[in-house]
């Protein structure tokens, strides 16, 4: 996003008293709480996590608390809704997480054949944890309404083709609205060695400090409108809209461009 764009973004919404009362967006459930101290421990035995991410905000979906410890474990940043993404973007992304010495791939949760080439990645990660040992832990984290339930729905289909099992496996509570996953529920997905997976509530910071990351996560669905409130969402939508000539899609990944300073375009 240019400075012109980023300006009026600031003007516009220093207008609507965006950061009077300090933090921008407060939206943390008890049990977004109970969750992310959940997700901490279980973190600590995991073998893999796979970092579901919205491909239209890279950045912006990411959960700050949580990215000192993600850091230290192998790790697969999923930018899922790749449908819903530029293409002509997409892959600047992937250069820009290769630079960081990070595995990164865009997927569809809602296609196998993208989903499987994100188990192969996986897969691919642990060659070297399978040689030794007989039970391995996945982990699937991510923001709310990122696809995580979608993505471990069709891992399921996937792996039920692979290795039959007598019962069928649970399926994921899939919704459109932010917050429907509110347990943390494992899911067994391969055979020798055995593989699970952990499916988990969508989880933010306490407080989101940064008026511009808010609302991008508001306009990708990642927070109720609710709480920030609709008319500032469509203010600063239409900001954009009107600065960019876009007059269908919300160009999200044009404002996730100058974020942090860090522009893969």
């Amino acid at each position: 996003m240019g400075r012109g764009l980023k300006g009026l973004v600031k003007k516009g919404l220093g207008e609507m008293d965006f950061t009077a009362g300090g933090g921008v967006i407060n939206w943390f459930p008890g049990h977004m709480a109970a969750a992310t101290r959940a997700i901490r421990q279980r973190l600590k035995v995991s073998d893999l996590v796979i970092e579901v991410r919205d491909s239209r905000i890279p950045l912006s979906s990411a959960n700050a608390d949580l990215q000192p410890q993600l850091l230290s474990k192998r790790r697969v940043i999923a930018l899922n809704k790749k449908d819903l993404a530029n293409p002509n973007i997409m892959h600047k992304w992937v250069s820009y997480f290769d630079s960081c010495k990070q595995d990164c791939i865009h997927i569809n949760s809602h296609s196998k054949s993208s989903v499987q080439k994100l188990l192969e990645l996986v897969e691919l990660k642990l060659k070297e944890a399978i040689s030794r040992e007989p039970t391995l832990l996945v982990m699937v984290v991510g923001v709310p309404n990122v696809g995580k339930s979608a993505l471990i729905n069709s891992i399921h289909q996937i792996a039920l083709s692979r290795y039959p099992a007598p019962d069928k496996l649970k399926r994921a509570t899939v919704g459109p609205l932010p917050g429907v996953t509110q347990d943390i529920a494992g899911y067994k997905i391969a055979h020798q060695p055995s593989i699970y997976v952990l499916d988990t509530p969508g989880v933010l910071v306490p407080s989101i400090p940064d008026i511009e990351t808010g609302l991008k996560l508001a306009l990708a669905g990642s927070v109720k409108d609710s709480v920030v409130g609709e008319e500032r969402i469509a203010q600063y939508l239409l900001a954009v809209l009107n600065l960019r000539g876009t007059p269908l899609r919300p160009p999200l990944e044009a404002l996730e461009q100058q974020e942090n300073g860090r522009d893969p375009v």
